[in-house]
């Protein structure tokens, strides 16, 4: 007779985990490395290495990180590293081929693994925006270039139903964490059950003695019913609560009004001057030359006032600069009072206007400091053009299209430019939106000439790639570059 080695308490919660997290993502394995290589024979082999090492590395690593540990086990597995001889697609997913095969893993890390964004580039070792660039490739679009959420929709209910209709042999062998060699069963052991041990036998034994006896309980006279209720009118009991105490406050009006999410704003609120209110209106009208000097005034209108004095709007320039906290600390109990005012007009505005107003400040304060003079130059001469040429101005510009007055937040200078180079801004990231526009403020009229004419002649679908081009191409070398894309240089001609 040979002696057993006492269990390890602590191996048990691995195990059983361990066992629980293997059957939930077997399946979803097998179909990610089947539609990500072409081939189920190589992604079964894939799945079984991956199998074995997670059983080796899971102990070493905590539970909520084994998801982003298995998958990316998953993709260094040796069998997805060579490409099949004879690649085929499940039915409905041929169009996999066409796409390459970092693309299609961003893909099925969301169809199939099911992972988040962020979980997803952790998996791929690559940050959130190249991540989101790649699913962008991937993702299907329709034909003007918008995302086809239909077809994205049908894709994940299609890899979720060949999860489901995987037959219930189809994963790899050997996911039972009680065999840790790997040992295939057959069909008819795979489904057999071990027979009941002494000490589970016991248990339920235990647990049918405790019911019976609870519900011999539930026959008891035990009469708890409190006094007076059969009197009640009703047979209902009444009785009156406690007068209630003021709330306690969360935090002081100080707090309140430093905590405020548009602190910022409503501080700029207080110097800011027709510019910074209507930034796209004034671009607008600078870009157009309708707000020049000009030689001979109109008659009968009054003097055109100047343009705020320099150090008035550097002034007003710095104190934006400044952290809104510091700011705040630096007003006395008055600016506080009229401030705090401002706050509560501020948020009885409606949602949408108050959206309005904080894009026309955001954009405000990413324009450079020679942009926000120009505009205040515009604006003091468009304040002294006479009423009706001032609405008929207005006029023109709300009559311009939503998306081309939009365009004009970006300034005079890129906002000219803003409807041929639309299709490159649109759809930006927002945390990648600030480095293109950066890119584009950079290049010459030839060059965004150039990338104008580069983003009619790329397809919806490929636009992604060549922001990524254009940003990874260094500042000094862009316009070169776009000029080659544009008028590639004639070679040598043949004899």
């Amino acid at each position: 007779m040979t002696s057993r080695r006492p269990a390890d308490p602590s191996d048990a919660p691995v195990s059983t985990a361990l066992g629980a997290f293997l059957r939930g993502v077997e399946r979803r394995g097998l179909v990610f490395a089947w539609l990500l290589s072409g081939s189920r024979g190589t992604g079964a082999a894939a799945l079984e290495w991956a199998l074995e090492r997670f059983r080796r590395e899971a102990g070493r690593v905590g539970f909520g990180d084994w998801p982003r540990h298995f998958w990316a086990l998953l993709l260094a597995a040796p069998a997805l590293r060579r490409p099949p001889a004879d690649p085929r697609w499940a039915p409905g997913f041929e169009w996999l081929a066409g796409i390459g095969h970092g693309p299609r893993a961003a893909l099925l890390l969301r169809l199939v693994a099911g992972l988040a964004e962020s979980d997803a580039a952790t998996v791929l070792g690559i940050a959130r925006p190249t991540y989101r660039l790649g699913l962008q490739r991937a993702l299907p679009h329709r034909a003007d270039g918008s995302a086809d959420v239909e077809a994205w929709e049908a894709l994940g209910r299609a890899a979720q139903e060949l999860v489901r209709d995987l037959p219930p042999e189809a994963p790899a062998a050997g996911s039972d964490p009680e065999c840790p060699d790997g040992d295939e069963a057959g069909p008819s052991t795979a489904g057999a059950r071990r027979p009941a041990s002494r000490g589970v036998r016991a248990a339920l034994g235990l647990v049918a003695l405790l019911t019976v006896l609870a519900l011999g309980l539930t026959f008891l006279p035990l009469d708890r019913l409190p006094a007076g209720l059969d009197e009640a009118p009703g047979h209902i009991l009444a009785e009156p609560l406690p007068e209630a105490e003021a709330p306690a406050g969360r935090y002081g009006d100080d707090d309140a009004l430093a905590l405020h999410p548009d602190l910022a704003l409503l501080l700029d609120a207080a110097d800011a001057d027709a510019a910074a209110a209507d930034p796209a209106f004034h671009a607008w009208l600078l870009a157009e030359g309708l707000a020049e000097d000009t030689d001979e005034a109109p008659a009968g209108a009054a003097p055109v006032p100047l343009p705020p004095a320099p150090a008035a709007a550097r002034q007003a320039d710095a104190a934006a600069a400044r952290p809104a906290d510091k700011r705040l600390a630096g007003l006395g109990a008055a600016a506080r009072r009229d401030l705090a005012v401002q706050r509560d007009r501020w948020d009885a505005l409606p949602w949408a206007e108050r959206g309005e107003r904080r894009e026309r400040w955001l954009a405000w304060r990413d324009l450079a400091a020679p942009e926000r003079a120009a505009l205040r130059g515009a604006a003091a001469r468009f304040a002294g053009l006479p009423a009706d040429e001032q609405a008929a101005l207005r006029a023109r510009f709300d009559a311009l299209d939503a998306s081309v007055r939009h365009g004009w937040l970006l300034g005079p200078d890129l906002g000219a430019d803003y409807p041929r180079l639309h299709p490159l801004i649109a759809q930006v990231p927002e945390d990648a939106r600030a480095t293109v526009l950066d890119a584009l403020r950079g290049l010459d009229s030839q060059a965004r000439d150039d990338l104008a004419v580069l983003a009619a002649r790329t397809p919806p679908q490929s636009r992604a790639g060549l922001r990524v081009e254009l940003l990874a191409t260094p500042a000094p070398q862009r316009a070169r570059w776009l000029r080659r894309r544009v008028a590639p240089p004639t070679g040598a001609s043949g004899p």
